[in-house]
């Protein structure tokens, strides 16, 4: 079981936060970046409020650029503004 541990002064929804530690869709998966072109990741929650947490897997020798991801409902485009093309693993958080 991961552990996750919240720092804030906002009350939290435990009943939600379990949930949210168990669900599938919290499981790291992996894809590749894609320039300027840019790599879809969909995830079906209907909404905009979650995190995309994205990690390099490889070192793409200072070709990977500057990375954005611009959110929509139920899709994520992660954005690379270099040529590298090296993959990289992500997660997609939901905002309790």
């Amino acid at each position: 079981m991961a552990r996750l541990t919240i720092i804030s002064s906002t009350p939290v929804n435990v009943a939600t936060l379990e949930k949210f530690t168990q669900d599938e869709d919290l499981k790291p998966a992996a894809n590749v970046f894609a320039g300027p072109a840019g790599q879809t990741l969909t995830h079906n929650y209907g909404h905009t409020n979650y995190q995309v947490l994205i990690n390099p897997k490889a070192d793409a020798g200072g070709l990977l650029g500057e990375v954005w991801i611009v959110k929509a409902a139920n899709t994520a485009v992660v954005y690379n503004s270099g040529a590298a093309v090296t993959a990289f693993d992500y997660t997609i958080l939901p905002h309790a």
